[in-house]
This record gives C-alpha cells, sequence and structure tokens, in this order.
C-alpha cells in the first residue's frame, strides 16, 4: 500500500492553517524550516489578477532519491505503507555530509542554505554534488532530470562548458578536481532520449526571441516552462547559433547538438531558421504584432583582422567566416601553409580545422608568452599539438607578406611585458631585432569578435555599447527600447556558452516580470545581493585520512584517426568510469537530500548541526485512526490523505497544480486539482 496526499488548489484560501497546525505538531520553531510549506503565486493584472497556493509536502516518491544519496542512510522507504521516514539519529551522523567549516563561515550562514564552491562558480547554479551522488549511485536518469531543472543544454555543457566548477573544486587540494563536465556528457549521452511532454500555453503573452545560440535557447527555455509562447528567429540556416556553425563536430557532434534542441522544440519552443530580423522595422513588426516582449540574442559572429599592412590580400581569412563556412559545408579554399593569428579556443578550432583540410604545416602565434597563458583551453592546446599543430606563443603579427597580391607569409616580432587593460585591449612591448618571417599561403585571424548590428538605428532607443554590443541596464536586462531585452554575447562578450546560457535565463527571469506588469514583487536583494558568496569565501575541511585518487581520464580516438576525421575526439566514460570519478566528489555542502529532490521537500533549520526534515504524513497519527494534522486542519477542506488507491478513485489522477512542474522520472504519491485561470 501507499499512502498518498491530496491538494485542493481551486479550494485552498491561504490561510495557512496546515502550516501552522503541523508545526505545532511537530514542536517545530519559527523559521525558514517547516515541514509543510505553501507556495504563494500571484500573475497577471486586475481584473484578470490570478492568485494561486500550492500545498508542498513531501511527496513519498516510488523511488525516493533522498534516500539513495543520504551518506548516512538516514532515509528509507518504510514497506507497509510507502511512508518515507527519515532517522534523525543517523541523520549528519558518522560520515561526512557537508565538509564546509561553519565555524570559519559568517553569523548568518546556516546549513541548509549552503552552497558548494563548484555551484557558486557555475554561472546556471546546477545543483553539481547531487547530480554527481545520483552518478555515483548509478541513478543516471534522476541525475539528468535535476541537471535538466537549469540546464537547457546538458549535452552540449557535457562537452563544451569552459567548467569554471571544475577550477572551484576543492577535490583539488586533495588531488586533482572532479571531473564534473565529463560527468555531466556521460548521462546526457547514456540516458535513452525520451521527448518531454508538450507544454501548453497558459500564460496570455508571446515571446519573440533573436537569435538561437546559447543564449535564445536558454531564454527560451526558461519562458515557455513559464507558460509563455515562444518563438526564436534564426537568420542562419541552422539552429544553434555559434554552436553549429562555429564549434567544430570533433568537439561537438552535430547530432548531440541536435539532441538538445529537439528537446527544447519538444517543450513547444517553435524555431523559424532562415528567418533574419531587421533590428529596425522588424522590432517593430514583433511587437506591433503577436509578441509582448522581444530578446535580443544574437551572438558575436562578426570576427575581426589585425590592422597591418597586408592584411586585405587575398588567402587572409577571418576565423568566424572559416569556421562558419566549413560547417555549413561552403568552398573553404586554404593553402599548404596556414598560419594562425590568435590564442584562444576559436584560434585552436580554426588550426586543428586546417589539419583536417589537408593543410601540411599549420603554425598558431599569440601574444601571450606561454602555453599556460593562452585563453585556449588546456586540452585544446595539447590536442592541437598532438595534431601536428605548432604553436608559437610569444609573437606579434606585424605585417603579411605580399607576392603578386596573395599571402606569401607573416612578419613576427617577439612580445615581452604583455598586459591586459579592463576591456581586455594588450599592450606590450617587443624585442629589437627579434624579427622573423613565417611562410605561409593562408592567415587566420582569430583575435576576437563581436556582435553584428547591422540594421540598428542610429539614435534609436537601443543603443551600442563600446564593444558593439546591445546596450541593456545590467539590472533587469531591458534596452532603452520596453519590451525588448539583451543577453548572451551580444550583451556582454563573456565568450562563454554557460555564461551565454545564464544571462539569457536572467533576461528570461525580468521578461515574464515584466509582462506580468511587475506584479510579481521581488526585492533587489534578491535579485542582485550586495554580498553574493563568493567560491573562494567557503571555507571547507578535508575530511581526514581522505585518500588520494586519480582523475578518471577522458579515453581519446587516436591521434593517428584524427587528422583526417571530423568523428568526436573524447569518446567518453564507460559507466566503470563514470561512478569512480563521481565518488570522488567530497560533498562540501552537504544535504544532498535536498539538492537532489525533484520536489525540494527536505529542510534544515537554522540551530547548529541541524537535521533534515519533511512531511512523513503524521504516518504515527494513522494507528490512532486520525489523519495528518493539515489535512484535520485545513478549514475550507482542500486536503486530503489516504491509501493511493482510494485518493485516485475518489479524485483521479491529475497532477496539475498551477505553478509547479512534476518529475517525469520521479513518480510521487500526490494527486492535485488546479485552480482555473480567469
Amino acid at each position: 500500500m501507499q499512502r498518498g496526499f491530496y491538494f485542493d488548489q481551486a479550494r485552498c484560501t491561504g490561510c495557512f492553517a496546515c502550516s501552522v497546525a503541523c508545526k505545532d505538531w511537530h514542536d517545530t520553531p519559527a523559521g525558514p524550516a517547516s515541514w509543510m510549506r505553501i507556495h504563494y503565486r500571484e500573475a497577471g493584472n486586475f481584473p484578470k489578477l490570478f492568485v494561486s497556493h500550492l500545498a508542498a509536502p513531501c511527496y513519498h516518491c516510488a523511488e525516493p532519491v533522498c534516500a539513495f544519496v543520504c551518506p548516512n542512510q538516514a532515509v528509507t522507504k518504510r514497506a507497509e505503507d510507502g511512508v518515507v521516514v527519515v532517522d534523525r539519529d543517523k541523520c549528519r551522523g558518522d560520515e561526512p555530509c557537508g565538509i564546509i567549516d561553519e565555524s570559519k563561515m559568517p553569523a548568518s550562514h546556516n546549513y541548509g542554505a549552503a552552497t558548494a564552491p563548484c555551484q557558486v562558480a557555475c554561472p546556471a547554479h546546477l545543483h553539481i554534488p547531487a547530480y554527481v551522488a545520483l552518478i555515483a549511485k548509478g541513478k543516471n536518469k534522476e541525475a539528468l532530470e535535476l541537471i535538466r531543472q537549469h540546464m537547457p543544454l546538458p549535452s552540449v555543457c557535457g562537452r563544451v562548458c569552459l567548467h569554471p566548477c571544475e577550477t572551484a573544486c576543492r577535490r583539488k587540494d586533495v588531488d586533482e578536481p572532479v571531473a564534473i563536465m565529463s560527468l555531466k556528457g556521460f548521462v546526457a549521452d547514456n540516458v535513452p532520449y525520451e521527448a518531454p511532454a508538450r507544454i501548453e500555453q497558459t500564460e496570455d503573452h508571446k515571446v519573440a526571441i533573436v537569435g538561437s545560440g546559447p543564449a535564445g535557447l536558454g531564454a527560451a527555455y526558461d519562458l515557455i516552462r513559464m507558460g509563455y509562447g515562444v518563438t526564436v528567429f534564426e537568420a542562419l540556416p541552422v539552429v544553434g547559433g555559434m554552436l553549429a556553425v562555429g564549434g567544430q563536430t570533433y568537439r561537438l557532434p552535430r547530432e548531440v547538438l541536435q539532441r538538445d534542441i529537439d528537446y527544447i522544440e519538444a517543450l513547444g519552443v517553435d524555431i523559424k531558421t532562415n528567418a533574419a530580423i531587421d533590428l529596425g522595422k522588424g522590432l517593430d513588426d514583433l511587437l506591433a504584432g503577436e509578441y509582448g516582449a522581444v530578446l535580443l540574442a544574437l551572438g558575436a559572429h562578426k570576427g575581426h583582422k589585425l590592422s597591418i599592412p597586408g592584411a586585405d590580400l587575398d588567402g587572409n581569412i577571418v576565423g568566424t567566416t572559416f569556421l562558419k563556412d566549413v560547417n555549413l559545408g561552403n568552398d573553404t579554399k586554404i593553402g599548404k601553409k596556414v598560419v594562425v593569428v590568435g590564442g584562444g579556443n576559436v584560434a585552436m578550432d580554426c588550426a586543428r580545422s586546417a589539419i583536417r583540410l589537408g593543410a601540411d604545416d599549420v603554425q598558431v602565434i599569440c601574444l601571450e608568452g606561454s602555453l599556460g597563458d593562452m585563453p585556449a583551453e588546456s586540452e585544446d592546446t595539447q590536442q592541437a599539438a598532438e595534431e601536428r599543430v605548432v604553436i608559437q606563443p610569444g609573437l606579434s603579427a606585424v605585417g603579411v607578406v605580399d607576392e603578386g597580391g596573395k599571402v606569401a607569409g607573416v612578419e613576427c616580432v617577439e612580445v615581452t611585458k604583455l598586459k591586459f587593460d579592463a576591456d581586455g585591449r594588450p599592450s606590450f612591448d617587443t624585442v629589437k631585432d627579434s624579427e622573423k618571417t613565417m611562410a605561409a599561403d593562408t592567415v587566420i585571424f582569430a583575435i576576437g569578435q563581436s556582435p553584428d548590428l547591422s540594421g540598428l538605428p542610429a539614435g534609436g532607443d537601443i543603443e551600442s555599447g563600446p564593444k558593439s554590443t546591445v546596450s541593456a541596464d545590467p539590472d533587469t536586462m531591458m534596452t532603452g527600447r520596453r519590451g525588448i531585452f539583451s543577453a548572451g554575447d551580444s550583451f556582454d562578450l563573456a565568450g562563454s556558452i554557460v555564461t551565454a546560457i545564464s544571462t539569457g535565463q536572467r533576461a528570461a527571469f525580468f521578461m515574464n516580470r515584466f509582462l506580468q506588469g511587475d506584479v510579481l514583487r521581488v526585492q533587489p536583494d534578491r535579485v542582485q545581493p550586495e554580498n553574493i558568496e563568493q567560491e573562494a569565501d567557503i571555507q571547507v575541511e578535508i575530511p581526514a585520512g581522505i585518500e588520494k585518487q586519480a582523475r578518471q581520464s577522458m579515453p581519446l580516438r587516436p591521434v593517428a584517426e584524427r587528422a583526417s576525421s571530423w568523428e568526436e575526439v573524447a569518446l567518453g566514460f564507460d559507466a566503470d568510469a563514470a561512478v569512480a570519478e563521481a565518488e570522488r566528489c567530497m560533498n562540501c555542502a552537504g544535504h544532498l537530500c535536498k539538492d537532489a529532490c525533484a520536489y525540494s521537500a527536505p529542510q534544515f533549520a537554522i540551530e547548529g548541526k541541524a537535521k533534515m526534515q519533511k512531511c512523513d504524513l503524521c504516518y504515527e497519527r494513522w494507528d490512532q485512526g486520525q489523519m495528518p494534522i493539515c489535512v484535520e486542519a485545513c478549514p475550507p477542506r482542500a486536503l486530503d490523505a489516504g491509501p493511493m488507491e482510494e485518493l485516485t478513485a475518489k479524485y483521479g489522477k491529475a497532477n496539475d497544480a498551477v505553478g509547479f512542474v512534476y518529475s517525469n522520472v520521479i513518480e510521487p504519491s500526490i494527486v492535485s486539482k488546479a485552480k482555473k485561470r480567469p
């Protein structure tokens, strides 16, 4: 038998009698923790103001993930009635559940709200320790669902993320950081794809997103789940922005990118390709038509050349144009001797692509004085070197050699005392008599890129920033024109996929507030807290006696196969390697039960050494013929409890409470009846 819970949202008046009775019955002190919680939702404008409440107890899942991840085995599911109970003597017991040194943290720190350094460093704030713990237990489907709560592109970010989370990982103080990015890629690859249920539009408005790169897709993912109709307009013939035409298939196979896009489209997002939007009249038409708000997520597709003699000769190519032509199957004529100017990931992709296109001699020159100083990922520079790319740091290109109107070489000079200002502009000295010429018949400039704002009216409400970005209020993401927002590289030129996703999601948050007439009040300190915790501020205490354990090596395609192949180089972890790597996580913040739960049911009070608490359906009252205390305390009779068979017979099987998304993976023992919208 599985005991369950029923909530009639239409009958709830929001009196909170259930919550008060629950805290009183369980002798729970006032504070953030409450075994019965009521979520309040307000949307729309008078006279179409919509207000609803949602009771959020523990849902006593068929296979509770809190039990899987608890290091002290304090959570169990009772066989006789299916109620998930907590042994509070075991909670936070012998095995460490959190290694943050609370004695060294500010007085405001509390265990239940703590975040691990990796999570703080992640721009999308994924529950990293929780999904890693699920992988360690072989619960890959549950791990992927947890990732997807905040991440629209798990397959992509499991391959090409800059993974700041790993830089912050405190396992590095023992041996090496946990391979967080690769673990994300493992679950994305090894959980069979299932299209999600389509989300029907419940809000009055539709939104338009211009650009289908990571920022646009991140915003679309959040807005569709908020209930808006979402249309994405992409100028290119393919979806994904620079993911599709900038990154190369040996790092991000197209079918992998398409898997994430398919998932977003299955939710109901309408993506139109070959659909360029004019930044003048086109935006006017969108707002005058069916769209209540517009997001500009244009990316940074416009590459640049150095202003040096010979830069306009035949044989000079801009890196972004070169990569786009390669990805779209356009004719890409390069010579046998190629010089790439630049030290970032785009430069590495250009060089490695040139090798695959048949170049015999590919050299990369950059200002940075060593491989370690280059902005390119170390894995990229290493793999490029393995593939016969010669990297020569500490050089500046000062001219391109002209031979009959075509490129014949690159004139270089050695660089010293290199510095970059706050805007990324370099300044350096050159070494006297260090000039040399490198033979080349193709030069690829990969020195940076910017948004293409062609068509943006001069002097209009939407302004261009100093780096050709779309200027917007950093607090609200809105441009100078009401209803038009900015995100991604065209907003801040961050150049990181996960950062672009996060700015798209942040823009979605404020677009929702705008479309609701700002009814959903948010205090400024909840949007941008003055004292944002940094990963370096989190003090951890490494458990005594922890053994060093080598990080799992990513298996790679043999070097001999790469030069003539566009197949993915990284082959991915197998199940054994993924589990072994996931087990290396030290679980810095603790409370895995709370973070892994699809419904965030577990809670922790504010007192020291707080124990996990959650609704236990008042299982001790049933033997006395009494219902849970909340059911008996509810004046409008919006709550009920009993065997699931009886509840579904009385109320049906609906789980459609407004303002809440039920897990497709973790089956809850709850029945809900939604309040109708006006």
